[in-house]
């Protein structure tokens, strides 16, 4: 795989030429934020689904995140949390739950909606996981309302344990880690499906996503960036000491596969760069 260790400076007080075209910082619309406070949920647009259908789908916005999700994936399409150095270690003694809700909020609106029971593992076997797409230990960082949120089963799928409890997991631990090292990352994350959907294991509704994928967007070190990192997992069984790297895609590659638009309210060269460049992962720094 080609990686690329170019990065997008916007710097003040200089132009920087990106596919034959100039842009400076005042083109970036980067929003204000605070470190101890999740808004805003998404940087630069909330991605946008091509075959979006409002009988079918729906943006939930909860206390930490956003989920949209899909009533014919029975999943989220996307999910997203602004993940900050402050709250990352936040609420830790928090109680992990170990029952998901029903979201009544979407089931009033029409939408078929899942319960706790649709994710059991068929008589004899313990081979899938409800898999969070945003992860209890980022949502409890904000309080534990915003833990608890977590638990909706509109923002779980799906996951193979050997994926969940391994290579996924070092995956989200890493993400999390982006957060500490450079002050802010917003974090998409969310499913990818094949052309037909198959239920996850017989007898069950809910559709068994192909991969996952995590899309990380942050400021970078010297908060005058656009540095992005996006991974994609195929749904199978992923060792604990995975090389992340190796996982490495565009952001355009998940979009061809999901059908969703990220950060469309970059300039169109600017977006342009960021999303068809496969990014090296970002250097570990040291946590003051």
């Amino acid at each position: 795989m080609k990686k690329y260790s170019v990065r997008i400076l916007l710097l003040a007080a200089l132009a920087i030429t990106v596919s034959g075209k100039a842009w400076a910082q005042d083109q970036i619309n980067w929003p204000t934020w605070d470190n101890n406070t999740p808004e805003p949920h998404t940087i630069f647009g909330d991605p946008k689904y091509i075959a979006h259908d409002p009988n079918h789908n729906a943006v939930r916005k909860y206390e930490s995140f956003t989920v949209y999700y899909d009533d014919i994936a029975l999943s989220p399409r996307w999910t997203a949390i602004k993940m900050t150095r402050d709250v990352a270690d936040e609420n830790s003694d928090m109680e992990r739950g170990d029952y998901f809700k029903i979201d009544k909020t979407l089931k009033q609106k029409g939408l078929r909606v899942t319960k706790h029971e649709d994710y059991n593992n068929p008589v004899g076997a313990k081979k899938w996981d409800r898999g969070h797409m945003v992860q209890f230990d980022d949502a409890r960082g904000y309080g534990d309302q915003a833990g608890k949120d977590s638990f909706y089963t509109s923002n779980i799928c799906p996951q193979l344990a050997l994926l969940n409890q391994r290579g996924w997991l070092t995956l989200e631990e890493a993400c999390t880690e982006f957060a500490r090292d450079y002050d802010v990352a917003w974090i998409y994350t969310g499913p990818i499906y094949g052309e037909h959907k198959v239920p996850f294991a017989k007898g069950r509704k809910v559709p068994r996503p192909i991969a996952f994928y995590k899309i990380v967007v942050s400021p970078g070190e010297n908060g005058q960036q656009v540095d992005v990192l996006a991974f994609r997992m195929t749904h199978e069984p992923i060792p604990r000491d995975v090389d992340l790297s190796e996982y490495l895609v565009s952001i355009r590659e998940i979009e061809q596969e999901t059908g969703l638009d990220f950060l469309h309210e970059l300039p169109d060269d600017v977006e342009n760069m960021v999303e068809t460049s496969v990014w090296e992962i970002w250097p570990d720094l040291p946590n003051e």
